[in-house]
């Protein structure tokens, strides 16, 4: 059944009863239905996954799989997502999304609320499944939707659940690194996974194709020894007792990208954003080929304090830079994350684990520390972690 003809049996339910709609071989009816198990279904919903997961042991002690759905509603009705369950051989794996939860990690494309899209749009479900450590990660993973939809000119409501959408799970284990600075009260900014930051739930449609490089990134910030992010007035990089701090290399690795020249931002105001671009928003940066196919990617640099140049081979925990406020930052921070290319943007973010942290905690209070307030930090996971992804608003011991 092609998608046309789907489409003109849609336009074609105005004029014909509440039976359904019958046209050729396709039987679309305001009935509850079920698909995936023998039973096929035709849904005005598609979904796919835009990148197989790769798993990652978190610093909760979980195995997380971080994808995400991209839904599109190929008809010109309405369709609401009432759940979404990942399934492993069959059997549901991780938590169903739905209700609050759905409404946090839905995002419709029109940017309206709620967990209804509309005719002819689409959405992004950004997924966290997670389950046990220890246990062999899927080799695939299907999904179950439960979705209703309201057929133009009829006051019944067609109710449908299916099983579809599969997708292969990456068996290769996360790639273990150093951590790229040194010190206490690191804070993880913007990190994974089940809160849809602005590095999570950042999709970059570049060249025509979407990617979705940040998933795993950080924003490291400091906080100093009264617990305050900064000092004195907010506007003044001398204020952050972090500003300038050396940037370690994760890994021994080849420099393949840099950039330099671009100054310092007034904290608190940032770029214009008519002025960021793909090139010059990460700032001063650098980009080392770590692995294959893993690059490691560190943004908003001093200007002038890139300590390396293309093609030089670094080890791990050499001085490579030092940490500062420039492209499209609002705060001195150190942008990481680990990607699959060489383009910080037109990259998909792969998962990474730190050889060893301590954690004091989880920042409680994110906002009111941003605007210089004292950090509230609950001692939630406290204590020595290996091989693991700091999960956010996680406080970090770097040693």
């Amino acid at each position: 059944m092609t998608v046309a003809k789907l489409r003109r049996a849609v336009g074609a339910w105005r004029w014909m009863p509440a039976a359904g709609v019958v046209l050729g071989l396709c039987v679309l009816a305001p009935a509850a239905a079920l698909g995936g198990s023998g039973v096929d279904v035709a849904t005005p919903l598609s979904a796919r996954v835009l990148n197989a997961p790769n798993p990652v042991l978190g610093a909760d002690n979980r195995m997380h799989l971080a994808y995400e759905l991209e839904l599109s509603d190929l008809f010109p009705v309405s369709v609401k997502v009432s759940s979404v369950q990942a399934l492993a051989n069959g059997k549901a794996i991780g938590a169903r999304v739905s209700g609050a939860r759905l409404l946090s990690e839905l995002r419709i494309d029109s940017g309206t609320a709620g967990t209804t899209i509309p005719a002819g749009g689409g959405a992004i479900v950004f997924m966290d499944v997670t389950y046990p450590r220890g246990r062999k990660p899927p080799a695939r993973l299907t999904h179950r939707f439960s979705i209703s939809y309201r057929i133009p000119g009829s006051s019944t409501t067609t109710r449908v659940a299916f099983v579809g959408v599969p997708t292969g799970v990456g068996q290769r284990p996360a790639i273990t690194i150093a951590p790229p600075l040194r010190g206490s009260g690191w804070v993880v900014l913007n990190g994974c996974c089940a809160t849809i930051t602005s590095h999570r739930g950042a999709i970059e449609p570049i060249n025509g194709t979407p990617y979705v490089p940040e998933r795993f990134a950080i924003d490291f910030v400091q906080l100093n020894s009264q617990g305050r992010l900064f000092e004195g007035p907010s506007n003044q990089l001398s204020s952050y007792a972090y500003f300038g701090d050396p940037v370690y290399s994760v890994a021994n690795g080849t420099v393949v990208g840099t950039h330099d020249g671009q100054p310092e931002q007034v904290p608190g105001q940032g770029p214009p954003p008519s002025t960021v671009t793909v090139q010059n928003a990460g700032g001063n940066d650098i980009v080392i080929k770590i692995a294959r196919g893993e690059y490691a990617f560190y943004a908003h640099l001093q200007p002038g304090n890139l300590y390396v140049k293309i093609g030089q081979r670094v080890k791990a925990g050499q001085v490579i830079a030092r940490l500062g406020d420039t492209g499209n930052a609002t705060a001195p921070h150190l942008h990481f994350h680990v990607m699959s290319s060489p383009s910080p943007l037109r990259s998909n973010g792969l998962p990474y684990v730190f050889g060893a942290f301590g954690a004091e905690g989880f920042l409680a209070n994110g906002d009111a520390t941003l605007a210089g307030k004292r950090a509230i930090i609950r001692p939630r996971l406290a204590g020595a972690h290996r091989g693991q992804l700091p999960l956010n608003n996680e406080v970090l011991d770097f040693g």
